[in-house]
């Protein structure tokens, strides 16, 4: 009877491992990972590598002899280092401060592309390239791990590094890296997650895939020195970077946990080896230049590497009965532009490397430390008794958490927000891909002060019926955006032609450029672009005709550039339907009209040419039900959420208790319904009328109009009229009441609607009732 067990492992547990369901690109990391570790531990011990690299080689075809192969010039490793790097469940020496150290994630990767891996290594002045050899078809075999040492020759002695080589690819691997597609896909996803470490100072290396470098993903977020005042009086900026010196802990590089204190491992192994390690967290939380539905979020990093990308969970608060999501909230299509980057190195991680532990107690002591312990929300955190904190998401979140401004008096610079978000992605692709002109914020500032002064010329929506065009105001403009910028004539001095008597210069009227209308446009179907530079002229501009509104004239034939020169103080632009921008894409409709009658004539419907550049281009004049409903309820709970600044408890139980009690039944099962347990919590914060629904909120407008109006919500006088008698004084206010009533009538109508409903609706009906709730937006002194 044998005296012992042997407790070897089948060979073919390597197999299993490559069962795994890990994405290439992930398999790809791993074996990146090791690269960067030596980079970094070079570093560490004084001795940098020079110029450090890690190239990548992809099969192109489905071919027998398809094979990855991932290759390093880091310092290289011992026969010893070696041996111990492929064993499976080998775990490093410090796996706090690396991320790969081979071990469990390198036989994971390899065996999930192939059958057989092939790794080398070399240091400088070695005379030769070491190696092993894993066939995991021969170990089953021979139900044995043991395998040759392997040599090659080396005709560089000064070379080092380390090679992995992956053959026999498994017959979906081939196929998957035989499709172009998949490979960019695989440039995309190491450029976003290996970004901080590309573009860092300190440990910043060159990755090759194919024998092209890959670029990091870049943030594009606004200038971190802009910013705004908040409520506390301290500026906000729209990149907030935090470093947080932590207390340190210990770790176990035996048992692979960590504890606090200094009594030692809870395991008390007689192998257990400890460590203290010094924590730090830093980062930055910020504002992107564009909206979008998904791309939006906070990259958390593992030392370098992206772990979890644009993580949301940061905006979810889940200190009540159920997670509630907090951002977005305020936008129409749930569109999101809060980014960021949180360096977490000292949190556990998954072992396929794609999200942080979450029952490590050093995730929750980040998420305390970036969004606060209590919900983004102000009025819902006062309500829970929770004081707000000195936490750069939450900051974030009071400053710039809606897309657009607060009532109809806000500015886009208040929220650094460009309205035609449309226009910001376009740039922002622009940006990703290089573009000099893109790289700083200008061109997207450019577009929020044009808005804060309604250049372009609004919609009828926003406008209303019998509103003006109003002229650009001085100094506003780029006073040095000539014609001259767009290949035109100088702006300051027009030399006589020759063969007059003018002895005197004759100066060119100044134009000014238009940002908002200043771009390529593109018609959505047909191969028709134009490159079109816009400025306000006046009405004595030489290039523009007598009378004439607009002119749209050729520039440059060989790059298609036009110009388009419009005086904005021409009557045409005193309408609810005619703005500037409805004149570019008549104009480039009846050019595209044109082009396409001598080229092809089947194509050359000019009603069908506009509607599809207005498709493209008027997105704000379109009534889409979606977000006229949730603009509605928007504006209503913004009403509603105003009465907190009165700040008196026993005021805001009498308001309550004042209310219907089905009124009061309705908001206690909306508290419920959203897991907030505490109603006399929400009570006495004031915060009781937001869970209230439309029909009631208008009728508690009604009924306290001394809190609305005389600029606490809106300018309009209301208890300051006086005309010298009661009587007249009392009709006034009723007549005031009347007039909001009806405003708020069509809000509470358009907000208990559904899409289909407002779908068959009246169009003028539609416009009449979205301007009213224009009109209801805070023009006070919030």
């Amino acid at each position: 009877m044998a005296n012992d067990f042997d407790l070897t492992p089948d060979p073919r547990v390597l197999q299993i491992l490559g069962e795994i369901n890990l994405d290439q690109w992930k398999c790809l990391a791993e074996l990146i990972d090791n690269g960067v570790d030596a980079f970094i531990n070079s570093h560490r011990a004084g001795e940098p590598v020079d110029s450090p690299c890690v190239s990548i080689s992809l099969p192109t075809q489905d071919r027998a002899d398809a094979a990855v192969a991932i290759r390093d010039n880091g310092p290289g490793m011992t026969i010893e280092q070696l041996e111990r790097a492929v064993r499976a469940g080998w775990s490093g020496n410090n796996p706090l401060d690396n991320l790969g150290l081979f071990g469990m994630g390198f036989n994971i990767a390899t065996a999930r592309l192939g059958m057989v891996t092939e790794v080398y290594a070399t240091r400088a002045g070695d005379q030769e390239w070491t190696g092993l050899r894993i066939d995991l078809n021969e170990l089953r075999r021979t139900r044995s791990y043991h395998t040759p040492r392997l040599t090659r020759p080396k005709p560089d002695p000064s070379a080092h590094g380390t090679e992995i080589k992956i053959l026999q690819l498994k017959a979906d691997q081939r196929l998957y890296f035989a499709k172009n597609a998949n490979h960019q896909k695989i440039r995309r996803q190491l450029a976003r997650v290996y970004a901080p470490l590309l573009l860092s100072k300190e440990n910043s290396f060159t990755l090759q895939l194919n024998g092209q470098n890959v670029q990091a993903k870049r943030p594009c977020h606004w200038d971190p020195d802009r910013s705004v005042q908040g409520s506390d009086g301290k500026p906000i900026h729209a990149v907030e970077s935090f470093d947080y010196a932590l207390p340190s802990r210990h770790y176990c590089l035996t048992c692979m946990i960590s504890f606090s204190g200094q009594q030692g491992c809870p395991t008390a192994g007689p192998d257990c080896k400890t460590i203290e390690v010094k924590r730090r967290l830093h980062g930055w939380v910020g504002l992107q230049r564009y909206m979008h539905e998904e791309d939006f979020g906070i990259d958390i990093v593992r030392n370098g590497r992206v772990i979890e990308v644009q993580n949301k969970d940061l905006f979810v608060w889940t200190g009540g009965e159920r997670p509630e999501r907090e951002y977005p909230i305020d936008d129409q299509r749930n569109r999101g532009r809060f980014i960021g980057e949180v360096h977490l190195d000292h949190c556990r991680v998954s072992y396929t490397k794609d999200r942080f532990e979450r029952d490590d107690t050093s995730w929750a002591e980040m998420v305390a430390l970036i969004r606060g312990d209590g919900p983004l929300q102000p009025q819902k955190a006062r309500a829970l008794g929770y004081e707000p904190p000195d936490a750069p998401l939450y900051r974030l979140f009071q400053a710039f958490r809606r897309s657009s401004p607060q009532g109809k008096t806000g500015r886009w610079s208040r929220i650094l927000a460009v309205k035609n978000n449309e226009r910001a992605m376009e740039m922002a692709d622009l940006f990703y891909k290089g573009d000099p002109e893109y790289q700083t914020d200008e061109k997207w500032y450019a577009l929020v002060e044009e808005e804060d002064r309604g250049i372009v010329g609004a919609t009828p929506i926003a406008t209303g019926p019998g509103s003006t065009a109003p002229a650009a105001p001085d100094g506003f403009l780029d006073e040095g955006d000539s014609a001259s910028e767009a290949g035109g004539t100088d702006n300051k001095i027009l030399e006589p032609a020759s063969g007059t008597n003018k002895t005197e210069p004759v100066a060119v009227p100044v134009r000014q450029k238009l940002h908002e209308l200043s771009r390529v446009y593109k018609h959505p179907l047909l191969k028709v672009e134009f490159t079109v530079e816009a400025f306000v002229v006046t009405a004595n501009d030489p290039d523009l005709p007598r009378k004439s509104p607009w002119i749209l004239k050729i520039e440059d034939p060989g790059t298609r550039t036009f110009l388009f020169l419009f005086d904005l103080d021409h009557p045409v632009f005193r309408s609810v339907t005619m703005t500037p921008m409805d004149a570019v894409l008549c104009e480039l409709a009846f050019k595209t009209y044109e082009f396409l009658r001598d080229t092809s004539p089947d194509s050359a419907v000019f009603a069908t040419i506009l509607a599809d550049f207005r498709g493209e281009y008027a997105d704000d004049t379109k009534l889409d039900p979606k977000s006229i409903i949730a603009f509605a309820d928007a504006a209503l709970r913004e009403i509603a959420q105003s009465i907190g600044p009165i700040g008196d408890v026993s005021v805001f139980g009498s308001l309550f208790g004042g209310l219907p009690q089905p009124a009061q039944d309705r908001i206690r099962r909306k508290l419920a319904s959203t897991g907030i347990s505490s109603v006399q919590a929400v009570v006495d914060s004031g915060e009781f009328l937001a869970y209230a629904e439309a029909a009631d909120i208008r009728s508690f407008v009604s009924q306290h109009p001394e809190l609305f109006f005389d600029g606490k919500f809106w300018a309009q006088p209301y208890a300051s009229l006086d005309y010298g008698d009661e009587k007249v004084n009392a009709e006034a206010r009723d007549r005031v009441i009347e007039r909001y009533d009806a405003y708020l009538a069509d809000a509470v109508w358009l907000a208990s609607q559904s899409p289909r409903d407002l779908d068959r609706c009246d169009r003028d009906e539609l416009i009449r009732a979205t301007l009213s709730v224009r009109i209801l937006g805070s023009d006070g002194n919030m």
